[in-house]
């Protein structure tokens, strides 16, 4: 059996970790980059012959470009299990559908707004007291912004507010969760293959491309399912579920459909890219 696996850079860490655990279950890993896949009759022969396919990352790029990967692999979709799918990746990265979803589907996060009108994001400011802006699209922790309100910073804040909206036309604002800390589930299929905790290293950013800290974490029933149940919701074969813990309980922060496994192997000594190469094969026939 090939399995292919969709890489921007051959270095990355997953990328390498999938690559051997291919080859462990006697597959053989064909790597490629969907950028070079340059043809309008969609001529394969930069990827071999592939039995299946897994998407390590699509990449960041210009509008055109992102559009053209995921074309392209929703028409491998038609003849080829792929995973995660097109749909399921773009459902996770786009907060503000994947925040519906997830809402829809009964599941708690955080209160949040979004809005092109200035006034409407400082009303929800003054009700919530702090808040966070986020890149619809944003990864990594790129881009993130964090408000506190006062009559004191009423002007500063409004400012900051619309040069956003200049830039991005659309402003996402969330409730600040007051933590130093999140978990990152990693679940694969029906089952949550590790978790870690990421404690930030400046106070509230808690992502490990951010200088985030992982230690090993183990959920309760309750968090492990609604982990799963939120990787079900976006449509993701694989996801990385961030949690964060509050008095009341937990939210879900986001649902991330190209995740790296670093983490959960550092921390846990677990390589959850075995479960994935697993998981392909077992949906494959």
């Amino acid at each position: 059996m090939n399995i292919g696996i969709a890489i921007t850079d051959p270095d990355d860490w997953t990328a390498r970790a999938l690559v051997r655990s291919v080859r462990r279950r006697g597959a053989e890993p064909v790597p490629f980059r969907l950028s070079e896949i340059a043809s309008y009759a969609f001529d394969c022969s930069a990827m071999g012959d592939i039995d299946a396919v897994i998407v390590r990352d699509l990449g960041a790029g210009a509008f055109e470009e992102v559009s053209f990967k995921f074309d392209l692999l929703r028409i491998l979709e038609k003849n080829l299990p792929v995973i995660n799918t097109s749909e399921s990746i773009q459902n996770a990265a786009n907060k503000y559908y994947s925040l519906h979803l997830l809402k829809k589907a009964g599941l708690p996060v955080p209160e949040t707004v979004v809005t092109s009108d200035v006034d409407v994001a400082m009303d929800a400011l003054g009700r919530w007291g702090e808040a966070v802006t986020k890149p619809i699209f944003g990864y990594k922790g790129i881009g993130i912004r964090r408000f506190q309100s006062g009559s004191d910073l009423y002007g500063s804040n409004s400012e900051t507010i619309e040069e956003i909206l200049s830039e991005r036309g659309v402003l996402y604002l969330q409730e600040f969760i007051p933590i130093e800390r999140d978990i990152r589930a990693f679940v694969v299929g029906d089952h949550v293959a590790g978790a870690i905790y990421r404690y930030a290293r400046n106070g509230w950013i808690t992502n490990l491309s951010q200088g985030g800290t992982p230690e090993r974490c183990v959920l309760n029933s309750d968090q492990e399912e609604v982990a799963i149940r939120a990787s079900e919701v976006i449509g993701t074969a694989f996801a990385g579920v961030d949690i964060a813990e509050t008095d009341d309980g937990f939210l879900i922060l986001e649902v991330n459909g190209t995740p790296s496994g670093k983490g959960v192997c550092d921390a846990c000594r677990v390589d959850v890219t075995g479960d994935i190469v697993d998981h392909l094969i077992s949906i494959s026939g």
